[in-house]
């Protein structure tokens, strides 16, 4: 493994990989109000990488932590990581997570994460998101970019963080809250993760905002596998279960498989979960050298026929 994630230990590399990684899309650059909203960017210091070393030699603490809240909801198994390490890094202090803001019985929202920063001597307001899109050639720029979910689409989720998630501290019942806490102005920020991913034959402008420094997956549907065969560096393939699609991937041996059998147990899913499969490519070592999504029939048009639900899975 290469980079910032060199550990063995999947819930560490995932640590790593949520609160280091570089970010998806530049939100600070699409909100209307420059320099009121900055993206999370905390260094990875040799400090850090040493606290991240300790944990890999015993993650007990980080375990222990994510039991508390246990689920396969992958949205708030990375929410939890970051909570982790808001509490724990010197450098910050965790105040709340997960606060509702409520207005005469009804909901207005809830602030993923309030921290305090030593360094700045601030308390800032996060907004956490981990998100996949795909992009849909055919469809205008600013719809083209949609979930594994296919009610999903990447501008929309994006407005919702810039004018309504990031924005909750304007509301007066908000303001009443953080007052209650101790709490007057706070800073903004958001941390947006995940992975978008080309089609296979073709290539979609990159959405506006995106990190040019982050590299595209693929997709592709079942019948397109077999021209995957034969690719430099990959010595297998591993299909992710949800919980894996954070951090890049570190495979045991008898974790991999060939083209073929890959393609039988993608037909086989298909026929009793008709959603969108997310496989990892490897090296001779078992470590990521890609990730790809393999669609079923008919994707993203149309319900699935065995729920009569749109197709597709929410990923909090």
């Amino acid at each position: 493994m290469n980079g910032i994630y060199p550990y063995q230990t999947r819930v560490v590399r995932d640590l790593a990989w949520a609160c280091f990684a570089p970010a998806l899309v530049h939100t600070a650059d699409l909100h209307p109000a420059r320099g009121q909203v900055t993206d999370a960017a905390f260094e990875l210091t040799a400090p850090r990488r040493l606290w991240l070393e300790r944990l890999e030699r015993d993650a007990t603490p980080l375990l222990d932590y994510l039991a508390g809240q246990p689920g396969n909801r992958l949205g708030l198994y990375f929410e939890r990581l970051w909570q982790f390490f808001l509490r724990e890094d010197p450098e910050t202090e965790l105040v709340a997570h997960n606060l509702p803001v409520t207005r005469e019985g009804s909901t207005l929202g809830e602030f993923d994460c309030i921290y305090f920063c030593h360094r700045r001597r601030a308390h800032v307001h996060l907004e956490l998101a981990v998100k996949f899109y795909l992009g849909l050639p055919g469809r205008p720029a600013a719809q083209a970019w949609v979930g594994p979910n296919a009610r999903d689409r990447l501008d929309i989720k994006l407005a919702r963080l810039l004018e309504k998630q990031i924005t909750l501290g304007d509301r007066q019942a908000a303001q009443a809250q953080l007052e209650s806490l101790g709490i007057g102005a706070v800073q903004r920020e958001i941390a947006l993760r995940g992975y978008l991913f080309q089609p296979l034959e073709g290539t979609l402008p990159a959405p506006t905002g995106y990190n040019t420094g982050r590299r595209f997956g693929r997709w592709l549907h079942s019948t397109q596998l077999a021209r995957l065969a034969g690719e430099p560096g990959v010595a297998g393939f591993v299909p992710l279960e949800r919980m894996q699609w954070l951090a890049p991937l570190h495979a045991a041996a008898d974790q991999c498989t060939g083209i073929t059998a890959l393609a039988r147990g993608i037909d086989k899913r298909f026929a009793t979960r008709n959603t969108p499969a997310l496989v990892a490519a490897v090296d001779a070592a078992g470590n990521e050298q890609q990730r790809f999504f393999v669609v079923p029939p008919g994707w993203p048009d149309g319900p699935d026929p065995k729920t009569g639900q749109p197709r597709g899975e929410s990923q909090r």
